[in-house]
């Protein structure tokens, strides 16, 4: 088995990606190890595209003052500061 991060093992449903804050299943962490080493668990693949909910784009939309370079550099902060 391997370890990940100083775990034991790997974690069916993600949490061995999870950075901060501990225990929190990947879709609720704050940050995530992003590495682009593939577990025996998981799938590498090349994202082309982040598809942004309705709602958290109109969030985001609302921060930026619906400014487009804004909303794009607010995303690209996100990815980077998030994993």
């Amino acid at each position: 088995m391997e370890t990940v991060a100083g775990k034991s093992k790997l974690s069916r449903f993600g949490t061995h990606r999870v950075l901060e804050p501990a225990g929190v299943l990947p879709q609720a962490a704050w940050r995530l190890d992003a590495s682009s080493r593939a577990y025996e668990n998981e799938m590498l693949c090349d994202v082309e595209v982040l598809n942004i909910d309705s709602a958290s784009f109109a969030q985001i939309a609302d921060i930026c003052e619906n400014d487009p370079e804004r909303v794009a550099l607010h995303i690209l902060d996100n990815v980077r500061a998030r994993g």
